[in-house]
């Protein structure tokens, strides 16, 4: 019998430990009530133990459609995320920020299929708030290869809500690392983005920013403008540039020496040439000066000349 009770549990899938206390629960039972040698009954054995077995799996199917196995996050400056079971429907609701806890607090979320849940949060007017200062709205889904029904799912709720709202896939496995940083699947997609351009960013600093001006770095640095480690190459390249451009305005500017002795030379003996005309002219006017005074002096001479008679 007690092998007959092994055999039944054989094929359940269950803690170890409560399948092992749950047969011995049974073979004490059935040392009590029969005494030795006594002929039991193996239909009232086998009805008890598949009365057990059956609690067991209403046990195991509780706890598998509470289980997660995907994520959906919403990003804006809020910052929440769905968990979602194999149904695809919401098992828990997280928030990742105080305007996120703001956003979900009164609504009722658990139990929603995804689609549902998304544009309840969408849809409300606090969210609404954020998407009329054209802040950009992202939907990540974390989930494995098989799940293409949810993201098509993301994908045609992006396009309903409108506003600039893009959806991004990951793997399923990056939900465990973001969980560890406390940041939703979404921001640390983000993170993981920006810091491959600039290894400086940190988490911290991810969670303060939203998803717009973390994208708006991304941009940057992809389009060659932005200042992190990744710009590093452009910038040096600017700068050598700037500088050999520079270099080469100096020498087409600055005279060379042998140009500069030449221009010495030239302004020394234009400076000799105009000393030597200067007491050239200078002399001719001194000799003309002269001669006026000679011919002053002759012609008075002769006026006094005459004027004595002699001539």
């Amino acid at each position: 019998m007690a092998n007959k009770i092994h055999d039944a549990f054989e094929n359940v899938k269950a803690d170890p430990a409560l399948k092992q206390s749950t047969i011995q629960f049974l073979e004490g039972k059935r040392k009590k009530k029969q005494p030795m040698f006594s002929y039991v009954p193996i239909g009232k054995t086998v009805a008890a133990v598949c009365a057990m077995v059956m609690v067991l799996i209403g046990i195991g199917g509780y706890s598998w459609l509470l289980t997660p196995v995907s994520y959906v996050s919403i990003d804006i400056n809020p910052s929440m995320e769905l968990a979602l079971n194999r149904l695809d429907r919401v098992v828990s609701v997280t928030s990742y920020n105080p305007q996120g806890e703001e956003l979900i607090k009164n609504l009722r979320l658990k139990g929603k299929k995804y689609m549902q849940a998304i544009y309840m949060i969408t849809e409300s007017d606090r969210l609404k708030q954020y998407l009329q200062f054209e802040e950009e709205l992202v939907l990540t889904v974390a989930a494995d290869s098989s799940k293409t029904a949810l993201k098509t799912g993301v994908e045609q709720c992006c396009s309903h809500i409108g506003h600039g709202t893009r959806s991004v896939s990951v793997d399923v496995e990056v939900a465990s690392k973001a969980h560890e940083n406390g940041l939703s699947v979404g921001k640390y997609s983000a993170y993981l983005q920006l810091s491959q351009y600039d290894d400086s960013v940190t988490i911290d600093q991810c969670k303060k920013m939203s998803m717009a001006q973390i994208h708006s770095q991304i941009m940057e640095h992809e389009h060659g403008t932005g200042h992190g480690h990744g710009s590093g190459a452009n910038n040096t390249s600017e700068d050598t540039n700037q500088t050999e451009h520079e270099r080469e305005h100096e020498q087409e500017t600055e005279p060379n020496e042998g140009n500069e002795e030449h221009e010495q030379e030239t302004v020394s003996e234009t400076k000799h040439e105009q000393e030597i005309n200067t007491n050239t002219a200078a002399k001719h006017e001194q000799e003309t000066e002269r001669k006026q005074e000679d011919e002053f002096e002759e012609h008075q001479h002769r006026r006094r000349r005459g004027h004595h008679g002699y001539e």
